[in-house]
This record gives structure tokens, sequence and C-alpha cells, in this order.
């Protein structure tokens, strides 16, 4: 149960800002995180074209996020896919954390924060799930 609901936090999170991203890039890049800050916008010159490919790469993870979660029995799957989240999440943490000089101090603590803990959460996806012994069924 904890594999499942913690693939359901990774879908809530990878759904959420990048379906909005791809069908929304300029207005993503200009308000995201959504309350008034504009992070992007002080990264560099907006592309539609690397906002959209990124989205339709998170997009795509969140397919296989899907799939873990509907074989979530199956640790092989599921320990894949939080590779590949936590191979993502590690650089893409990384990046911010060279580039943190550009924001305020309540900012850096939320990205920071906010990028550790879905670091944390894709890590959590490695460990494997505890097996549950249960009696088989008597047919009589």
């Amino acid at each position: 149960m904890t594999t499942r609901r913690t693939l359901l936090g990774t879908l809530i999170a990878a759904c959420l800002l990048h379906v909005w991203a791809y069908f929304a890039p300029q207005t993503w890049y200009e308000t995201f995180p959504g309350i008034g800050r504009g992070w992007l916008l002080r990264l560099g010159p907006y592309s539609e074209h690397l906002v959209t490919d990124m989205a339709a790469l998170y997009m795509a993870m969140l397919v296989v996020t899907i799939a873990a979660w509907r074989f979530a029995d199956d640790d092989r799957y599921v320990r894949t896919v939080g590779g590949a989240w936590l191979a993502f999440n590690c650089f893409h943490l990384l990046y911010h954390l060279r580039h943190l000089s550009m924001y305020s101090p309540g900012e850096r603590v939320a990205i920071v924060g906010l990028l550790s803990a879905l670091t944390v959460i894709s890590a959590v996806l490695l460990i494997p799930s505890p097996r549950v012994h249960r009696k088989p069924l008597e047919l009589s």
C-alpha cells in the first residue's frame, strides 16, 4: 500500500504541473510555480520548444508511473520507475542548487525543500515492498 501511495504522490506531482506546461507553455513559464513568483523567468529566455519537450518528457514519465502503480506488486517494475525518477530528480536538484543566487531566502528554502522531497520520494520507490504472506485459499 505504501508503494501505491508513493507512486500516487509522484503521479500527482508530475501531472499537475506538466500538463499545464504542455498546453499553456508561455503562461507556465511566466507564472510557475503559480503563486505569483515567476521563478522560471529568472533562468533565461522563454523557449516554447524546450518547455513543451520538458512537459512531454514528464508526461512520458507519468505513463510509466501509472503502469508501475498498476503493477505495484512487481518490485522490479516499481524500482525501475523509481530509478528513472531518482536520476531525473537528482540532476534537477543539482541544477537548482547551483542556481539559487537569483532567489530570495524563502524561495531558496522552498525550492531546495520541494526538490529534495521529490528526490527522497523517488528513492523510496527503490526500497523493496514488504511481502505479505497470506494463507492459501482452501478449496473444499
